[in-house]
């Protein structure tokens, strides 16, 4: 509601009954383009929100997603069935409150997954089964609190047991109840934290590949969380292979190349420049928003299936070539000023102040935090927000121990978080969930969960330090209250 422009819901916005051209403009040589621009995108209704709708299930209450069925309070996600309050993943099944991780199924509470199944409360596990509670283990399987481990089965704090005393253990241990979970969660916790980071998140499948959670790359300089990226320089959140030849991207690959200072850009794009939200298949675009299938787009906006478009209005090839030339030049001698000053010519990104949303209601905050001051004063836009209030049912204190203890009528109860006080449900599709792996019911609401993982997960900062064990400088975005050893060291402590 507080949008200035119009805002359509998904059903309507993809609909057949307007394509965008009903809001055409004539490119005015007199004014700035970009001021133009900025009419253009004021006036076209958008979209509620950024999701493939057309390829959706049972979905609607998730955002940056595409090609999924059954999720709910899923984001930036592709190619994923019955999966709840996740982010940053694809090809996910049977899995909530997931972080960073892909092609896994039967999961909860984790960071950083890669083709794991009935994983639990870990973090950087790759082809792990029945693994709880640890971290940066690989082709490992029935592990409590292991870390570091390559091929280890039947290992408790890093100890191998025999196979009727490791389930012995697991019986001791009641991971069935939440007491059990905190217990071994916190005894995991403070065993894994004597062990060392390796310098670098990723897997060892890059070439010449620089930056942080990277996997599977060749020649990526400065990257995060990209995955199947090739000559690509200052990109993230690559998460579906693949991304070629691009700089200054961010998000999602899928196939595309050639893209430069866009985002939201996937799925066989190619050849885009200073965009936002084109998909998919969007050839040769720039400064365009929200335009699907586009070909040959110059300052589009909300705009759909058009070639040789300018501000919306169509026209053909020649006078569409000899107009976008003409613009490019009057951009540098006529460029935008925003209400700060600041000059954008042709070859800059869309200003600041441009933006639909405040700075605070975006992921950014999540990866780079700011204050309302900072934020206001590098021109992002910022708005105070209350949570609605709802009367709680019941406490999270009062919530049984087991799922076992559970059944269904904990869907119609309001939860009331032990931690921030909020109120939150459980809905049918994560308790079918919770019963499937035999957890109990959380007692902490989605965001205080959402925000112990993102807690977990390195920045996209750097710094340069030391190897804490032969002193070699490195290059790392772990914090420095971690143990961090250089690769060659690294290896060396793997069990």
């Amino acid at each position: 509601p507080e949008y200035p422009g119009t805002v359509y819901c998904q059903k309507c916005w993809w609909g057949d009954s307007w394509d965008g051209t009903e809001y055409g403009m004539e490119y005015d040589p007199s004014r700035p383009f970009l001021e133009q621009w900025r009419e253009l995108q004021l006036k076209t209704p958008h979209c509620a929100l950024e999701t493939t709708y057309l390829n959706l299930k049972n979905s609607d209450y998730c955002n940056g997603v595409a090609y999924l069925k059954n999720c709910y309070l899923t984001f930036w996600a592709d190619y994923c069935d019955d999966t709840y309050y996740s982010s940053i993943i694809a090809n996910i099944k049977d899995s909530s409150d997931l972080l960073r991780s892909s092609k896994s199924e039967l999961c909860y509470d984790s960071v950083g997954l890669g083709g794991c199944s009935k994983t639990f409360y870990s973090d950087s596990c790759d082809d792990c089964v029945d693994v709880w509670f640890s971290r940066n283990c690989y082709g490992s399987m029935n592990c409590i609190g292991c870390v570091n481990i390559r091929g280890g089965n039947y290992m408790i704090f890093n100890q191998k047991y025999s196979r009727e005393e490791y389930f012995e253990k697991v019986i001791e241990f009641r991971l069935d109840t939440r007491e059990g979970i905190e217990a071994v969660r916190e005894a995991s916790a403070e065993f894994t934290s004597q062990f060392p980071y390796r310098e670098y998140g990723g897997n060892a499948q890059n070439l010449n590949a620089t930056g942080e959670y990277i996997f599977n790359s060749k020649n990526i300089e400065n990257g995060y969380m990209c995955v199947g990226g090739e000559d690509c320089i200052n990109v993230q959140f690559i998460t579906v292979p693949t991304a070629k030849d691009c700089v200054d991207y961010s998000g999602w690959g899928n196939g595309t190349s050639l893209m430069y200072e866009c985002a939201n850009v996937g799925e066989g794009g190619n050849n885009c420049k200073f965009s936002y939200y084109c998909y998919p298949e969007s050839f040769n675009l720039e400064y365009s928003a929200w335009c699907i299938s586009g070909k040959d787009n110059f300052g589009c906006a909300n705009l759909k299936r058009k070639q040789y478009a300018i501000l919306n209005k169509v026209y053909d090839r020649d006078t569409y070539e000899k107009l976008v030339a003409q613009i490019k030049e009057d951009m540098v001698n006529n460029p935008y000023t925003d209400n700060k000053g600041r000059i954008y010519q042709y070859g800059e990104f869309f200003p600041l102040e441009f933006s639909c949303f405040p700075y605070n209601d975006t992921n950014a905050m999540k990866f780079i935090p700011k204050t309302q001051d900072q934020a206001e004063n590098e021109g992002y836009l910022w708005q105070d927000k209350k949570d609605n209030v709802y009367t709680p049912t019941i406490k999270g204190t009062d919530l049984p121990i087991t799922i076992s203890k559970t059944n269904e009528s904990i869907t119609s109860e309001i939860i009331e978080c032990v931690e921030c006080t909020r109120s939150y449900k459980i809905v049918n599709g994560e308790y079918t969930i919770l019963k499937k792996l035999n957890l109990p019911v959380p007692d902490k609401c989605p965001k205080c969960r959402e925000s112990k993982r993102f807690e977990k997960i390195n920045k996209p900062f750097s710094r340069k330090t030391q190897c804490n064990k032969c002193t070699k400088e490195i290059q790392t975005a772990h914090p420095e209250n971690k143990i961090i050893y250089c690769i060659q060291c690294y290896q060396q402590e793997l069990v």
